[in-house]
C-alpha cells in the first residue's frame, strides 16, 4: 500500500507550524520587551465601565430587542452548525464511495487521497493548480519553438521570396526600357522614310 498521500492533516500541520513560530517569536520579543506588562497598562477595566454607561442610556425597549436578536442568532448558529454537519457527513459519504470505486478499478492509487470531503477537495485543488502549471509551461515552451521555427524557415523562405521580387522588378524594367527605346527607333525610322516620299511629290 502507498503511504499517506495529500490530505487536510497538511492544513493542520501548516497551521501547528505557525503557531509555533508565533510562539517562539513571542517568547523572544518578552526576553527584550516587557509585552505583558505592556498589555496590563491597557485600561480595560475603564473600557468597560464606558460601554456599560453607554448601555445604561438605552431605552428598556430597545435592549430587550438586542436580546432577543442575540437569541436569535445563537438558534440561528446553531441550525446552520447543524446543517453543515448533516452536509459534511453526505459529502463525507459521497467521497469514502468514489474513492473506493476509484480504488477498486485503479489499485495504484489505493491510499493516495484519504476518504473524506476535505481531503478530496484538497486534493483536486492541487491537481488542478499542477496541471495549470504544467501547461503553462507546455504553452512557453510551444510559443518558443514556433518562434525559433519561424525565424530560420519563414523568414529565410521571405528573404528569398523578396530577392525574387527584386530580381523580376529589374527585369521588368529593362525590359520596359528597351520597349520605350524600340518605339523611339521606329518612330524616328518612319518620320526619316516620309520625309523623302513628300520632297519627290513636290
Amino acid at each position: 500500500r502507498r503511504s499517506r498521500g495529500i490530505s487536510t492533516d497538511l492544513l493542520y500541520d501548516t497551521y501547528e507550524l505557525f503557531y509555533g513560530a508565533y510562539s517562539v517569536a513571542w517568547a523572544k520579543a518578552s526576553e527584550h520587551v516587557d509585552v505583558d506588562g505592556l498589555l496590563a497598562k491597557i485600561p480595560l477595566e475603564d473600557v468597560k465601565k464606558e460601554v456599560s454607561k453607554q448601555l445604561a442610556l438605552i431605552p428598556p425597549e430597545a435592549q430587550q430587542a438586542m436580546s432577543e436578536a442575540q437569541v436569535k442568532a445563537v438558534q440561528l448558529k446553531a441550525v446552520v452548525q447543524e446543517n453543515v454537519e448533516k452536509a459534511r457527513l453526505l459529502a463525507d459519504e459521497f467521497a469514502h464511495t468514489a474513492i473506493t470505486l476509484l480504488e477498486k478499478e485503479l489499485p495504484m492509487f489505493t491510499g493516495l487521497v484519504q476518504k473524506s470531503a476535505g481531503n478530496v477537495a484538497l486534493f483536486v485543488c492541487y491537481m488542478s493548480f499542477v496541471l495549470y502549471v504544467v501547461l503553462k509551461i507546455f504553452l512557453f515552451i510551444f510559443r518558443l519553438a514556433k518562434g525559433i521555427f519561424c525565424c530560420f524557415c519563414c523568414c529565410g523562405c521571405c528573404r528569398r521570396g523578396s530577392g525574387k521580387d527584386k530580381v523580376a522588378d529589374k527585369n521588368g524594367k529593362a525590359k520596359a526600357v528597351a520597349s520605350k527605346g524600340k518605339a523611339a527607333a521606329a518612330s524616328t525610322n518612319g518620320k526619316a522614310a516620309a520625309a523623302p516620299k513628300a520632297k519627290s511629290k513636290k
